[in-house]
């Protein structure tokens, strides 16, 4: 597959699927896009792909194309798979977006038929907002993209899909779909229901002394026990299993800890632990769970322009924690990461930059 004959299409042109497509028709890839009537008419207008398609027409719209990006919701992809199937030509890779990979890589299994290729895929990038309209070409620079190919899946097939990927920054590790799902129970969808309970521990209180001295650590703690439900509702019902083992393992930590909890040596070695391995997590890399006040500014390649970016955000009294340029390409600009320990200064300083005439990212609660 020649990159500048390239020819994909983007089934779901939400937040990822129209960050997918922007991303890449910057790198001229021809990109067809598949959604509502309505966000087929907002994509052609913002000019982010090339052509436009309503689900009644994903026959067409898959015909001759290379690769086959599914990017609608958990449940709603095993629906879009069988489309996408039926009128996929030999050769054809399809994959996916989704935070769980084994269920819908079964499924995938039995719709693919011979010599057309399914590798599951799930890229550690997003935004607490959603829908094309705040869709960005740079959200997937630097960003983990998971593939999980089915068993048997040529060499040549993953090739083809993760030179696309790297194309549009993404750096691709391959997982199968299990152990892609372990893990995802272990570090994200254990986390995120240990929030939500222990919110609803302080809400269990009811007391707005408790909640006005629950800032700080707690409020760190529990910062993604606001994600939604719609969201989780596929994630949780899709892993379960893993879920429930992760679930099975804390729960039996947390009873020996309620056991141990006048034991002095047990309690000190648990903290030395945590505090070990807590060292060994890296700091700024994307993983499951995004990191904090995390802003991504869309740069030139011109000169003067991280000066000028530094000072407008020093001008304004904010800290920057952190800062790393992730990538750039001569002549046409990259993006630069800065880190910011409170929501409400990266929040301000997107707003300074944005005003500035910069298209900037927030990763943030």
């Amino acid at each position: 597959m020649k990159r500048q004959t390239a020819v994909v299409t983007v089934v779901g042109l939400g937040l990822i699927g129209g960050s997918l497509s922007h991303a890449l028709k910057k790198q001229g890839v021809t990109v067809r896009g598949v959604s509502s009537e309505r966000t087929v008419r907002k994509a052609l207008e913002m000019g982010i792909i090339d052509e436009g398609h309503t689900y009644s027409g994903i026959e067409q719209a898959v015909s001759g194309s290379g690769v086959v990006f599914v990017c609608t919701p958990l449940l709603d992809t095993e629906k879009r798979l069988q489309q996408v199937f039926q009128s996929a030509e030999k050769n054809t890779v399809v994959s996916d977006v989704g935070s769980t990979k084994t269920h819908v890589c079964r499924r995938a299994e039995e719709l693919a038929g011979k010599g057309r290729y399914f590798i599951g895929g799930h890229p550690m990038a997003g935004s607490e907002r959603r829908g094309v309209e705040n869709m960005t070409p740079y959200l997937f620079y630097d960003a983990v993209w998971v593939l999980t190919p089915l068993s048997g899946t040529p060499k040549r097939a993953i090739g083809i899909l993760s030179d696309l990927l790297s194309l549009i920054g993404a750096k691709v590790m391959i997982l199968t779909p299990d152990l892609h799902d372990r893990i995802a129970a272990s570090v994200s969808h254990l986390p995120q229901l240990l929030a939500v309970l222990l919110t609803n521990h302080l809400a269990n209180e009811n007391s707005d002394l408790c909640r006005n001295l629950a800032a700080g650590g707690f409020r760190d703690m529990t910062r993604i026990a606001s994600s939604s439900y719609t969201v989780w509702r596929d994630i949780l019902s899709t892993n379960s299993g893993e879920i429930r083992r992760a679930l099975g393992r804390y729960k039996d930590m947390l009873e020996s800890l309620v056991e141990q909890l006048d034991n002095e040596d047990y309690l000190e070695k648990e903290f030395e632990m945590a505090n070990d391995e807590r060292k060994r997590i890296p700091k700024y890399t994307k993983g499951f769970l995004a990191p904090l006040c995390d802003l991504r500014v869309s740069v030139e390649d011109r000169p003067g322009e991280l000066a000028k970016i530094t000072n407008l955000i020093f001008y304004h009294s904010i800290n920057i924690k952190d800062i790393e340029i992730v990538t750039v390409r001569e002549g046409e600009g990259g993006v630069l990461r800065l880190g910011f320990s409170k929501k409400d200064e990266a929040e301000t300083a997107a707003g300074v930059l944005t005003e500035a005439g910069y298209e900037v990212r927030g990763t943030y609660p």
